[in-house]
This record gives structure tokens, C-alpha cells and sequence, in this order.
């Protein structure tokens, strides 16, 4: 059995892996394993709900399901546009008195807007498992620009388990920037560590707009077209239309679209540290800039340094007020953690999913035909 008094920070897959091993999360298997966290799949149960619920001190995600239920329902029927579900997941957890864990969409699902958030007993916060956890698991999906039809076992989100808080500070991800090359531009070329790239306790990375002729896609709500989220060779123009440069750099964003840029910086992440984009930034804009936040060890790096930076792909919806995008405009920041150990599988290794891996330009979700 691991002491977890020992290990500081985030885990990688092998401290992921004891902690399966150990019994600390059921119903776990290798092939849930990322480099710096676990996919979690989705069992059978499912509802539909009539709001959105979060459990009080001491109340039970069961506890909720006696008010909150409008009828329970089968995975295998379409998910539609705009409801609000609540799914047990596979995996319960009875993690360690040092182990807390956050959760966050895994690339696949946000891209099509399919939103998840994660709930657990007792605890007044989404996408948050506190420290010993013992219990259930389950999330909360809504369809945000058309139906989805899911499957037993889909894995829609993923956690990262950590014993300690190991975010870097402003001038720990400035001489990280400095000493690590972590954005390059689209030639490959290390950009020069400035205040301007390292955002408060982050790094600031912008929309491109001008690089390639299609430089996004747009989405708006519809309930006419049902994603089968198991298929691999869906026509984008089925759910997305092309957004083509701009003459003049700029694109104005509509309320409740959906859209899908990618950031003109190709971020770097060494084998011990781990990514997360900060989903919400108001300082920003009044939108949203990411819903898949989780950027794993050997991203846009390699295994040693060989991959000169691959673009963030960007799952944007504006809140209130249309807005202008601009190309070159910060969009979203990066905060860097450490990880306890050296991740020993990184992203891109043949022996997992890594489905994003050399993404180039505003690419869609594994759902759709490459062209």
C-alpha cells in the first residue's frame, strides 16, 4: 500500500494506477489511464432531471433523486437539446485521507458541446472530490447544441487526483517559460520569455484568426440532427459550418453559438508537469473559453522536447452580448502544476488514445471525417 503522507502534488498515471491497484477507485481498468488522469465511463442509470441540483453538508446525490427527478430514462435514447441528465458513472471511489481529485470534459465531448459536470455526496461543488472520499460518483450532462445519443461505458469527462495544491506562481511559469520553451510559434520557434505571455499565475495564449483559410466553426443550436456519439465518420457540415479568415482579422461571435477556434501559440508540456486552461475569465470577455481544460505531461513536447508545440483547440460560447474577436487576442491562460513524479507515459504514446496529438488548426472531435 502507498503512503500518500510522502507524495506531494499532482499524480501521473502510476500513482493513478496504485491507487486502482489498492482498491481506492473500483471499476477501473489500464485502459482508463491517462498520463496525468483517469477517464471515468458511464454506467446504465441515467435520468432526466428538472433542474440542476447540488447536494447540501451530509446529503446524498440519491438523497436528490427523490425531488429532483422528472422520470428515469435509458441511456440508448437521445439525449435532447438543452436537458438536463444525471448519470452514475462505473467508477466509486474510497480515496486516501490526502487524495482529492477534480474533474473536467475530456476534449472529445467539448467539442460538440455536450456539457458535463461532475457530482458527489455531500459536497456543494461541481467538478470537486474532497480529500478520503468514499462513495458514488455521478454526472450531470446537457446537450448544448444538439441531441446526443451516448452508450454504456462512454467517457465523457476525466479526474486528476492530487495530495497538494502545486499550481505555479507568475514568476515560477515566467522562469518555466524561460527555461522549459513552453509556447513556440507556428514554425516551431520558442517564443522569448516576457511579462506579456505570463498572465496572472499563468500563461496567456491568443485566438488565431489569420493562419488557415478555414480558422473556426460555428454551431447554433439545433434539435434536427442527432450526434451518435460512437460514430468516427460524421460530416462536419452536418453540424458545423466553416468559419473562413476574415479580411479584415476580426469575427464577431453571436450569443448562444458555439464555436471552435484554436490559439495561435503551440503550448509545451514537459514530462512533470501537467495543464489546465482556466475554463472562465471575465477579465477576458464575457465568454467562456474552454470546456476540456486538461492538458496531460508530453502535450505539444514529446518525450524529449522532439514536438516543437501544438495549438490549444478552443470551445467558445459568449454569455451575454455579442462579441469581437480579434486575431491575436489573449484568450485563455494556461496554469502549470507539478506533478509528484515524472509522468513515465506521456501524451502521444502509441499505447493510448491520444487522439489530439498532432492536431493542426481548428480541429473538430473524433466524431467527424477527417478532410
Amino acid at each position: 500500500m502507498q503512503d500518500w503522507s510522502q507524495i506531494t502534488g499532482s499524480l501521473a498515471m502510476q500513482h493513478i494506477r496504485q491507487l486502482i491497484t489498492d482498491g481506492n477507485i473500483k471499476n477501473a481498468a489500464e485502459s482508463h489511464l491517462q498520463p496525468s488522469s483517469l477517464d471515468l465511463s458511464l454506467s446504465d442509470e441515467i435520468y432526466r432531471m428538472r433542474g440542476t441540483f447540488l447536494p447540501r453538508r451530509g446529503e446524498t446525490i440519491r438523497d436528490i433523486l427523490k425531488d429532483g427527478v422528472l422520470y428515469q430514462t435509458k441511456l440508448d435514447h437521445p439525449l435532447e437539446l438543452f436537458g438536463i441528465y444525471l448519470v452514475r458513472l462505473d467508477q466509486t471511489l474510497s480515496l486516501p485521507a490526502q487524495v482529492y481529485a477534480i474533474t473536467n470534459n475530456k476534449s472529445s465531448s467539448g467539442r460538440i458541446n455536450l456539457q458535463t459536470r461532475l457530482l458527489v455526496d455531500g459536497t456543494a461543488r461541481f467538478d470537486t472530490v474532497p480529500r478520503g472520499y468514499q462513495g458514488e460518483v455521478w454526472l450531470e450532462i446537457t446537450p448544448k447544441s444538439f441531441p446526443v445519443k451516448l452508450n454504456h461505458g462512454e467517457r465523457l469527462n476525466q479526474m486528476r487526483f492530487m495530495t497538494a495544491d502545486t499550481r505555479l506562481t507568475s514568476q515560477e511559469h515566467f522562469a518555466l517559460l524561460d527555461r522549459s520553451e513552453l509556447l513556440c510559434d507556428l514554425s516551431g520557434n520558442a517564443l522569448k520569455a516576457d511579462m506579456s505571455l505570463v498572465d496572472y499565475n499563468g500563461i496567456a495564449m491568443s485566438v488565431d484568426l489569420s493562419s488557415e483559410d478555414i480558422v473556426g466553426y460555428k454551431c447554433s443550436p439545433t434539435a434536427c440532427r442527432v450526434l451518435d456519439y460512437s460514430r468516427r465518420d460524421l460530416d462536419a457540415l452536418d453540424f458545423f459550418e466553416p468559419i473562413h479568415r476574415p479580411k479584415n482579422r476580426q469575427y464577431v461571435m453571436k450569443q448562444g453559438d458555439f464555436y471552435i477556434f484554436v490559439t495561435k501559440e503551440g503550448l509545451r508540456v514537459p514530462g512533470n508537469y501537467a495543464v489546465e486552461m482556466e475554463a472562465y475569465d471575465p477579465t477576458k470577455g464575457e465568454f467562456r473559453s474552454h470546456y476540456a481544460g486538461f492538458f496531460d505531461p508530453g502535450f505539444g513536447h514529446g518525450l524529449n522536447g522532439e514536438v516543437r508545440g501544438t495549438p490549444a483547440v478552443l470551445e467558445i460560447f459568449t454569455h451575454d452580448n455579442d462579441f469581437v474577436l480579434r486575431d491575436g487576442q489573449p484568450i485563455c491562460k494556461m496554469v502549470y502544476s507539478r506533478l509528484a513524479s515524472s509522468a513515465l507515459t506521456l501524451y502521444g504514446d502509441p499505447r493510448l488514445a491520444s487522439n489530439y496529438y498532432k492536431q493542426q488548426g481548428p480541429r473538430l472531435s473524433k466524431h467527424f471525417k477527417m478532410s
